[in-house]
């Protein structure tokens, strides 16, 4: 009777082990880093030291990033909200460059989420500059693109967020907004 008890404990222990590990893993994969400042960019935060989110660069900045080691700049700022040709200076200095707003009509898309990280994806192993004019929105996309791909609950997504640099209630409603939108 007792090594019957014992092996449906061991049973249910083992059972247990796979979600238990799931949830350490997900403990492991977010690796953030507040970094020193980059050129005119002083609120600059890293994810797994390859990718770099923060605010709008200057000029003399994205001339600077071949030298300090980046391959790829990502823009999810729109078109629009540019006042000069980041691609060209980008691309002018060897560099890809990407522009993929992350917002419409002040809400995050989903097809953007899924388009940075694809091309996040794609340049995995590079150097990364993740902008947008402040920082919030590239720290909001990591809050999305956790819940929507790695099944991460809502609190911890925001915290992450808050911890890669969105600092903005605005964004985090935006961001909730989001997230709820996913588990209709």
């Amino acid at each position: 009777m007792i090594k019957k008890i014992f092996l449906a404990l061991s049973v249910v222990f083992i059972a247990a082990l796979p979600g238990q590990a799931h949830e350490a893993a997900k403990e492991h994969i977010i690796d953030l880093k507040k970094e020193a400042a980059i050129g005119n960019m002083t609120n600059v935060t890293s994810l797994h030291k390859s990718i770099f989110m923060t605010g709008q660069p200057d000029e003399a900045t994205l001339n600077s990033l071949k030298d300090l080691g980046f391959d790829v700049v990502l823009n999810i700022r729109a078109a629009d909200e540019l006042d000069f040709d980041e691609q060209a200076i980008v691309e002018g200095n060897g560099l890809a460059y990407y522009n993929i707003p992350l917002l419409k009509d002040g809400q995050i898309q989903d097809a953007s989420v899924a388009a940075i990280h694809a091309v996040i994806k794609e340049n995995k192993g590079k150097k990364i500059l993740f902008h947008c004019s402040s920082g919030n929105r590239a720290a909001s996309w990591l809050g999305a693109h956790l819940v929507r791909a790695m099944n991460y609950e809502t609190e911890a997504a925001i915290a992450y967020s808050k911890q890669a640099g969105m600092t903005k209630e605005k964004m985090e409603t935006i961001l909730r907004s989001y997230i709820s939108s996913l588990k209709e």
